[in-house]
C-alpha cells in the first residue's frame, strides 16, 4: 500500500504507558475522526491520496482500516490480532484525538478515559481542560476543519 519505514520517535517509551509493550488496541477496528487540515497533513507526509486512508462517516473523515488487519492503515502491523504489537507510522504526525486517546467524552460531555483501553489504569485522570480540548476537537469535525 505504502512504503516508507516507522522512525523511532525520541522519548515516546516515557511518554505512553501502553508504547513498551507494543500495545495497538486504540488502532485496532478503529473509527478516529480526523479534521481535513489533518487528512491534508497526512496526505502530505505520507504521499498518499486523501481516498486511500479515509472515508466519510456521517459526513466526518475518518481513518481506514486496513481489511487484512482492521487495524488503522498507519499502523505497522501484520497481524489482525488486538493484542498484536504495532507501531503507528505517523506517530510525529497522527491526529489530535489519538492524541488525545485514551481520553475521550462521555454523553454528558466530560473527559473520561475510555474504557477500551488496555492501559487506562496507567494514564492520569481527564482533565476539565481535556474535555474542552475533546469539545473544540469535536466543533473542527462538525465544521470540517
Amino acid at each position: 500500500m505504502f512504503k516508507w519505514e516507522a522512525v523511532p520517535v525520541r522519548g515516546m517509551v516515557t511518554q505512553l504507558p501502553c508504547i513498551p509493550t507494543g500495545c495497538s488496541a486504540c488502532c485496532r477496528e478503529t473509527t478516529m475522526p480526523v479534521t481535513e487540515a489533518e487528512a491534508k497533513r497526512l496526505s502530505r507526509r505520507t504521499g498518499m491520496q486523501l481516498d486511500s486512508f479515509t472515508w466519510e462517516n456521517n459526513g466526518i473523515l475518518t481513518l481506514l482500516n486496513d481489511e487484512k488487519t482492521r487495524a488503522c492503515v498507519f499502523l505497522l502491523t501484520a497481524s489482525s490480532d488486538v493484542n498484536a504489537e504495532g507501531v503507528c507510522s505517523v506517530y510525529e504526525v497522527r491526529p489530535e484525538g489519538c492524541r488525545k486517546y485514551p481520553i475521550v467524552l462521555n454523553p454528558k460531555d466530560e473527559a473520561i478515559l475510555d474504557e477500551g483501553c488496555p492501559h487506562r489504569e496507567n494514564f492520569p485522570e481527564p482533565s476539565e481542560s481535556d474535555a474542552i480540548e475533546l469539545l473544540n476537537l469535536e466543533e473542527r469535525l462538525l465544521r470540517k476543519q
